[in-house]
């Protein structure tokens, strides 16, 4: 009898440390850095090239999507962004929850302007001579 309620009490506790393991829902979080190759707003998936190919993300309809300080949406991202994604695996696949684009660059351009001066000057023409009368 006692026997019997050890074992059931092991089998109980053994079942609930499994079911744990199962249920896990995430691994941890890890940023992918890397440049947007296409956005499907309607699947909520982006993909990104990084240094190691091209990788597909889901994005979760929660995640944060920030470009700067500033909210924005998935299909607000365009193409050849640069982009950090922080993400965590789901069911073997990477799901995003927080994407930042990178502000783009500013290319500053110097204009040299020269100053137009106005000079005035004097064409002469020349006339050709006339030609000398036939004989």
């Amino acid at each position: 009898m006692k026997l019997s309620r050890i074992l059931i009490a092991v089998l109980a506790c053994t079942s609930l440390l499994l079911a744990q393991e199962a249920t896990a829902p995430a691994k941890a979080k890890k940023a992918c850095m890397g440049t947007v190759v296409s956005v499907d707003a309607i699947a909520n998936t982006i993909i990104i090239k990084t240094k190691k190919g091209d990788d597909t993300i889901s994005v979760d309809p929660s995640a944060k999507i920030m470009s700067g300080k500033k909210d924005i949406s998935l299909g607000d991202i365009k193409a050849d962004s640069k982009v950090s994604v922080a993400c965590k695996t789901v069911d073997g696949k990477k799901v995003a929850s927080k994407i930042t684009v990178s502000a783009a660059k500013v290319v500053k351009t110097t204009k040299k302007t020269s100053e137009s001066t106005t000079s005035t000057s004097t064409t002469t023409t020349t006339e050709p001579a006339a030609a000398p009368a036939a004989k």
